[in-house]
């Protein structure tokens, strides 16, 4: 009951603040979401678990119906990540749509601005634990990351992809 409160209270709080999530949304009183000028949208049944940090830093982060979110993992929005429906992203995963510019040595990086192609996910993904998920990766429908991969380039469909940096392994 007090579980459930709590679970209300902070899907209340969340809206005032601007998050769209919809009724249904399971949200831990524990994760934090901080739109920082971006927006955050969360589907039907998903689930956003305690210590998740959803930072939408100017852009968007759109998470569809049936996700799950396990503890501790970090998604920004910069340059968009769109995670599709029926996706399962595990404890510890950390996925950045944005990159540092580096390529001028006489320019300090900081000085180099950003680049924000995006991250798209589609549906039926499973992100293993501790996944890196780079910007201007697409993870086709249905693929598996394993645990402690580094994903730096897309991933086709059905395609089970590990390792640093992540290569393909097999297919589903």
């Amino acid at each position: 009951m007090v579980r459930r409160i709590r679970s209300r209270l902070k899907l209340t709080q969340l809206r005032l603040s601007g998050v769209q999530v919809h009724r249904t949304a399971r949200i831990n009183p524990g994760a934090i979401f901080e739109l920082s000028g971006g927006k955050i949208i969360i589907g039907a049944r998903s689930y956003i678990d305690r210590g998740v940090i959803l930072r939408a830093l100017g852009g968007t982060i759109e998470i569809g119906e049936d996700c799950s979110v396990n503890a501790y993992s970090v998604l920004q929005g910069g340059g968009d990540l769109h995670v599709g429906n029926k996706t399962r992203i595990a404890s510890h995963t950390v996925i950045v749509p944005s990159n540092h510019v580096f390529s001028d040595p006489d320019t300090p990086i900081k000085d180099q601005g950003l680049t924000q192609i995006g991250i798209t996910i589609e549906e039926d993904v499973w992100i293993g634990a501790g996944v890196r998920v780079l910007d201007g990766v697409v993870l086709g429908r249905g693929c598996v990351v394993a645990a402690g991969a580094v994903v730096t380039k897309s991933v086709p469909p059905l395609s089970v992809m590990g390792g640093v940096p992540a290569r393909k392994i097999s297919s589903r």
